[in-house]
């Protein structure tokens, strides 16, 4: 082994900007290739998560005479929707005994959207839900204090920022305006989600707000979650053919195009890397061709002093390997330069996908490399393999020399 890495190193030394040419080749391919196993990782990740960022329910239901989303979608969807001062556009909550009916429907949830003024110096998102049922197609954070408990008791939870900004705690009262009209209310919880604008939110019972809006019977949305996720088409389609008039969103919608965004991203990187790592495999196996070449004379006096077939197929094979190797771990270091450069790009377009999908989605979705001792792997041995495929035939062509007719060779 110490003579085969000796002439190996002899050889690279004496053809150095051919050699580094071929890493060359072999490296930028597996660059490619090492960003789009970053990315994509950190892609699916990232779908996942939004997944639950969005919603806990799996469907929501709205009236479609809004008109063009003025209400806008939130992206953590901490209560759903961005409401008018006045409740606007309802629906009758009769609707539930029909959807009750659908037997994969797990749990119903009705919420009622509206603005106020916090104690006559903030305008806040007002949203009314169903205490029985809400946490269950929610992603509700209590940080402090505790849920509503009373469905016709005066209780609020704010969000975090509301209750830093203007110091309030657990226990205080406030006052909501409505319209022409104050009430009051008694602070049980604090709620936290991590973004400012959204907690400048609070929740009381859906009663309490259907009574304070004139809006009994009626609701902004209906949050459903089923039983099993995989009936979720069956399940819209029979609300929709039930309810004409209602509009039907789920979140799945909206993964859909993030992963089609994705998909369009990982396939155009993998052309791209293909096409490298075929043109550094031909890299390879032409630099190793044209060294059989060059050193046939040398072969040939290594095979008259007992050099064996098998030491020279190794000694070729050795130096495409270690062309691979090295040009997998430079490919490494290329591909996690790349990856950083690339995210800000699939940032942007999954969150074109996003939009497209809703068209007021207000969350910024951010892809950022993940880099893992799988993935280097996976490159550096991708690398390793092109070299050591490359390098078999150059190296059983010099192993088939005949000693008297390579000696001849000049």
């Amino acid at each position: 082994m110490v003579t085969l890495l000796t002439i190996v190193q002899r050889n690279f030394s004496r053809r150095k900007i051919r050699t580094v040419l071929t890493i060359i080749g072999i490296s930028i391919g597996i660059g490619l290739t090492f960003s789009l196993l970053s990315i994509t990782a950190t892609g699916t990740q990232r779908s996942a998560e939004l997944i639950r960022r969005l919603t806990g329910a799996d469907i929501t239901i709205y009236n479609a005479t809004r008109g063009a989303m003025q209400q806008g979608f939130v992206g953590r969807r901490i209560g759903g929707f961005f409401p008018m001062d006045m409740p606007t556009n309802l629906i009758d909550l009769s609707i539930i005994d029909t959807l009750s009916m659908i037997p994969e429907i797990e749990v119903i949830s009705p919420l009622l959207s509206f603005r106020a003024y916090l104690n006559s110096v903030t305008m806040v998102t007002v949203y009314g839900v169903d205490i029985s049922t809400y946490r269950n197609v929610s992603n509700l954070d209590i940080v402090e204090g505790a849920f509503l408990q009373n469905p016709t008791a005066f209780q609020v939870i704010i969000g975090k920022s509301l209750s830093d900004d203007y110091n309030i705690s657990v226990g205080d009262a406030i006052s909501l305006q409505v319209g022409n009209s104050t009430w009051s209310f008694k602070v049980v919880g604090v709620f936290q989600s991590g973004e400012r604008f959204q907690e400048y939110a609070v929740y009381i019972p859906i009663e309490v707000a259907q009574n304070i809006t004139n809006s009994v019977g009626k609701a902004s949305q209906i949050m459903i979650k089923l039983r099993d996720p995989r009936y979720l088409s069956d399940v819209i389609q029979a609300i929709q053919s039930s309810f004409p008039g209602l509009a039907v969103f789920s979140p799945l919608n909206m993964i859909q195009n993030v992963q089609q965004a994705l998909n369009t991203i990982t396939m155009f990187f993998s052309s791209i890397g293909l096409v490298a790592v075929t043109a550094g495999a031909f890299g390879v196996a032409n630099t190793m061709i044209m060294s059989v070449v060059e050193r046939t004379r040398e072969i040939g006096i290594l095979r008259a002093i007992g050099a064996s077939r098998s030491f020279i197929l190794m000694l070729f094979l050795l130096e495409s390997f270690l062309i691979g190797f090295i040009g997998g771990v430079i490919g490494v270091l290329i591909g996690i330069v790349l990856s950083y450069i690339i995210a800000p790009l699939a940032s942007y377009n999954l969150r074109g996908g996003i939009v497209s999908a809703r068209g007021v989605f207000q969350q910024t979705f951010s892809v950022y490399p993940t880099i893992t001792p799988m993935n280097i792997a996976i490159a550096i041995l991708l690398g390793i393999v092109v070299g050591v495929v490359a390098g078999i035939y150059p190296a059983y062509r010099a192993s088939k020399i005949k000693p008297v007719e390579a000696l001849r060779y000049v």
